[in-house]
């Protein structure tokens, strides 16, 4: 049993959530009367001990009779359902607080993904968890949960002007692209063919064959346009770079085994496209050389980290409920905790006579 929620730790975590917890229940309709519940710190203190420590129900009924709440399992079950218009206030004010301090540091990396999560008994995709992810301050930045109908894509994030986001392959479509310059910010992607047409500055479609071949020789970079109906075309940096023949035969061989399992046979140009690295960036040149916009998308990897130390450590991905209302409160009081954590550490390191870990001086 999580002692934070058992002993007066629980006050010291609680100045950081919002002052108007009971007012913001009753108006998002978590609550209609408070009966046993007397406010909206108490409420949620629950939904985190159902949560946080994984319990049954039932088991969430005997833990608030010790923490003197005295609630019965049908009433959790039935708060729990109403919870997730709550639990998102609270997870976005967590998140905006730890902004509070570090606005005036300028621009910063936002990594987008998303990860899947499945019902109880399920093997496909159920749930998507779709985040934003700071790696060079370690934070969440934005998060979103959707269905399986809930598609990935950059329009999700609300970046501002000057900050660079990144994204895998999945994400690179026109209208993302798009969407990050209006909003005066840069994409930096994994180039995805089947998925986003590239043109040259005559508005004719790129001579794949020229690039690669130019790739071949050492030159890395091209200039590209993203084009849009309804809106002037982008211009971009198309950076392919061969992969080392071992890693080009690896992904063809993994290209074959995905296609087969659909009974399918990979195209020549999809293998052939295989033994490349390809990103697009609308990074200026000055801003970022070739050299480093292909280091810096290095760290795309963090949030693939990040979702790895949620679901091994905080159970994100241990589904115990098929109820799609269980399932958005578990999921959202399970982000809760991430962004208290994050909270703690980076209060923590303020304490520290050493300040923050080498690792992250570094990155910054």
């Amino acid at each position: 049993m999580s002692d934070t929620l058992l002993t007066n730790d629980w006050k010291y975590v609680c100045q950081y959530l919002p002052d108007n917890l009971s007012d913001l229940a009753k108006s998002c309709g978590a609550v209609d009367r408070w009966r046993n519940i007397s406010s909206g710190e108490e409420l949620l203190r629950i939904i985190l001990a159902y949560a946080v420590d994984d319990l049954s129900l039932r088991s969430t009924a005997a833990w608030s009779s010790r923490s003197q709440l005295e609630i019965k399992d049908t009433s959790i079950l039935h708060r729990l359902r109403r919870a997730p218009a709550l639990l998102e206030l609270v997870l976005a004010h967590l998140l905006n607080h730890r902004l509070v301090a570090e606005q005036a540091q300028g621009p910063c990396l936002r990594i987008n993904d998303a990860t899947v999560i499945s019902i109880p008994g399920s093997q496909g995709t159920d749930w998507r968890i779709h985040a934003v992810y700071d790696p060079l301050r370690t934070r969440l930045l934005r998060v979103q949960i959707t269905d399986a109908s809930g598609g990935e894509h950059l329009d999700r994030d609300q970046p501002k002007p000057g900050d660079v986001v990144m994204a895998d392959r999945g994400l690179a479509r026109a209208s993302g692209l798009h969407a990050v310059a209006r909003a005066g910010a840069y994409s930096l992607l994994r180039m995805h063919w089947q998925n986003i047409r590239l043109e040259d500055a005559a508005g004719n479609p790129l001579d794949l064959d020229k690039i690669l071949a130019q790739a071949g020789k050492g030159l890395t970079g091209a200039v590209a346009y993203v084009p849009l109906e309804g809106a002037a075309p982008l211009p971009a940096r198309l950076l392919v770079k061969p992969l080392p023949t071992e890693l080009a035969n690896r992904a063809r061989a993994k290209l074959r085994r995905n296609a087969a399992k659909k009974s399918r046979t990979p195209s020549q140009l999809a293998l052939r496209l295989a033994g490349y690295f390809c990103l697009l960036t609308t990074l200026p040149l000055e801003l970022a050389s070739d050299e480093v916009v292909l280091e810096l998308y290095r760290i795309r990897w963090q949030i693939e980290l990040f979702f790895k130390r949620c679901k091994s450590l905080l159970h994100l991905n241990q589904l115990r409920a098929v109820d799609s209302q269980l399932v958005q409160a578990y999921c959202l009081a399970k982000l809760v905790e991430v962004a208290m954590i994050q909270l703690l550490a980076q209060e923590g390191e303020s304490f520290s006579p050493w300040g923050a870990p080498r690792c992250r001086q570094q990155a910054a």
